[in-house]
């Protein structure tokens, strides 16, 4: 599907990319900037939809989200993966809750197929930023032998004086793969992460003022056992995965901590039932408890469990050689709230081997979150979750020849309802809100000649909110949706004259974004911005390479993400690269 991008890790580490969400930042249809800096708190649209909407999973398994739902994505470094893949559009019918946006999967090594090794890389850099990561992988493979047993660990730290007062961060990442073959159809995994960050929250910067005090301290985990099943007609998978996050802040008044552990339960089947013709079966089960503590004594104390179960079923027709058919169909209930059935078909033509159109409708959620519960519903009523119908039509372009051009482009449509707002007096929430988000995503990359590659992406979005009163949205009916540019464009290029050396350099461009100020009490545009980077990587030997990157490097300061929050400084970063 041209609405389907998967990242190449190692390609973005080469360049000197480093968190989670400068990677994504440049795909076709996603927005997602720091607030503050490098590994500051991380804002992501799919499509126009927000960080609340979009699931988040490490190899299928669902990462622990936030309090409101929200994954902060600037808790994830990418030291460690081989991949990160985007869905773009609504997927709760394969994917469940949150997947009303889209899907990001970070994808981890397979240990029974990668070469085993270790590397270790450091970087250090302005305003006193260090990193530390290292990462091994083991197997049992012997010559031409494949390996049936085998692990990777990766582990890594950063440290970041900032460059505010009080912006300083300090964060420790672990991922964690095992795979064991049982027998030759039959695989056991053990999938796992753990992260812990500190920052300082310097907050909006409105006249030189910062917040000196205030600060947030997070932890999150992931551990998920699981048995992969495959022959030449069925695919099979049951896992069982168990997480937690933890979050303590303090933004004077206010303290809080907030609590969440979930267990969940999933298996699937998919089976050939003819040649061309796979139907699909699905089953999962989550459980979630939740505790909010008022640490100061002037917010809530509150904590409740919430359960669900889903049930759904898929079939993939190629209908010719040319043509296929996808669709698919789920239900889920809750305990405390409305369920919510969603459904998605698409249908792919092949014009040439290299070209293909692609079109899709489905239907997605968002489930309520915590936050949106802690405080009660107006009257009483039960909330609904969250909903999008989307459309989309795009075509994908992929050339046979190694290195020519690829690309993609598709025009999609989001129809938002039943978005949850509440009573600024009360915090009684409900379901009144709706949206819309529109727009053409595309992306390119090609290797015009030896040693050059170039790439780009870019993204027209146009919103528009379309009820009477919006609190949330802070906006009337035919408003944009706060902080979504209506423009954005990503250009780079790389060179590499020879064996030994690397040179590049990428733009990103943001045009037509409004935002909110609090002070005021009204809506405000931030400028239109441009951020450069360059990386140098120079090979020293087989085992050993060394880099230089320049981030903002032309001191672009308006405000990368919202208003009051710059952009950080021109900063430059050293790095070491050793494989053994």
């Amino acid at each position: 599907s041209p609405s389907v991008s998967r990242l190449d890790v190692t390609a973005a580490t080469e360049s000197g990319q480093t968190t989670l969400t400068s990677l994504l930042g440049g795909a076709p249809g996603v927005y997602a900037t720091e607030q503050s800096g490098e590994g500051s708190v991380g804002s992501l649209f799919l499509r126009g939809t927000n960080s609340t909407q979009t699931a988040v999973l490490l190899d299928g398994r669902r990462l622990p989200q936030g309090f409101s739902n929200s994954y902060e994505i600037g808790r994830y470094r990418i030291f460690g993966l081989s991949s990160v893949e985007i869905l773009r559009g609504p997927s709760s019918s394969l994917y469940g809750a949150n997947a009303l946006g889209g899907v990001i999967d970070l994808r981890q090594q397979s240990p029974l197929s990668a070469k085993a090794g270790s590397t270790l890389v450091a970087e250090g850099g302005s305003y006193v930023r260090g990193s530390l990561g290292f990462a091994f992988l083991t197997n049992n493979a012997v010559g031409t032998q494949a390996a049936s047993n085998g692990t990777a660990v990766s582990l890594s730290a950063s440290h970041d004086d900032g460059w505010r007062p009080n912006g300083d961060r300090d964060a420790l990442s672990a991922y964690l793969k095992h795979e064991w073959q049982l027998a030759p159809d039959l695989v056991f995994d053990l999938v796992g992460s753990a992260d812990h960050g500190k920052a300082g929250l310097p907050g909006q910067n409105i006249g030189g003022s910062s917040s000196l005090t205030d600060w947030e301290r997070d932890s999150g985990w992931l551990l998920s056992p699981g048995l992969r099943f495959r022959d030449a007609d069925t695919e099979a998978t049951v896992f069982w995965s168990r997480a937690g996050s933890a979050v303590s802040s303090v933004t004077a008044p206010y303290a809080n901590r907030y609590l969440l552990d979930r267990d969940e339960v999933t298996a699937f089947v998919d089976r050939k039932v003819r040649p061309d013709l796979t139907l699909g079966l699905g089953l999962s089960y989550e459980r979630t408890t939740f505790e909010q503590f008022d640490v100061a004594g002037n917010s809530l104390t509150w904590a409740d469990t919430h359960e669900s179960l889903g049930v759904w079923t898929q079939a993939d027709w190629q209908v010719t050689s040319l043509d296929r058919i996808r669709a698919s169909v789920r239900d889920d209930r809750f305990t405390d709230f409305a369920g919510k059935t969603t459904g998605e078909i698409s249908y792919s033509h092949r014009f040439t081997k290299e070209l293909l159109v692609h079109a899709k409708i489905g239907t997605a959620y968002r489930a309520p979150a915590a936050n949106d519960l802690a405080y009660g519903t107006h009257l009483g009523l039960p909330l609904r979750p969250e909903s999008n119908t989307g459309t989309e039509v795009g075509l994908r372009h992929e050339n046979a020849v190694p290195g020519a051009m690829s690309w993609t482009l598709v025009a999609f449509r989001n129809e938002l309802t039943d978005l949850i707002d509440y009573n600024p007096s009360s915090y009684q929430t409900y379901n009144i809100a709706k949206a819309r988000t529109q727009g053409v995503e595309g992306g390119v990359e090609m290797r015009p000649a030896k040693g050059l590659r170039v790439f780009g992406a870019t993204t027209w979005l146009d919103s528009e909110i379309r009820s009477t009163d919006y609190y949330l949205g802070t906006g009337l009916t035919g408003d944009k949706l706060l902080r979504r540019p209506t423009l954005t464009l990503t250009l780079g290029v790389e060179i590499i004259p020879n064996d030994d050396w690397t040179f590049g350099i990428s733009a990103a461009h943001l045009r037509g974004r409004e935002d909110f100020d609090w002070n005021a009490y009204s809506r405000v545009s931030l400028p239109d911005a441009t951020f450069v980077r360059v990386w140098i990587r120079r090979i020293l030997s087989d085992h050993t390479e060394i880099s230089l990157r320049i981030e903002n490097l032309f001191g672009e300061d308006a405000p990368p993400a919202a208003y009051g929050f710059g952009a950080q400084p021109r900063s430059a970063y050293v790095g070491l690269t050793r494989r053994f």
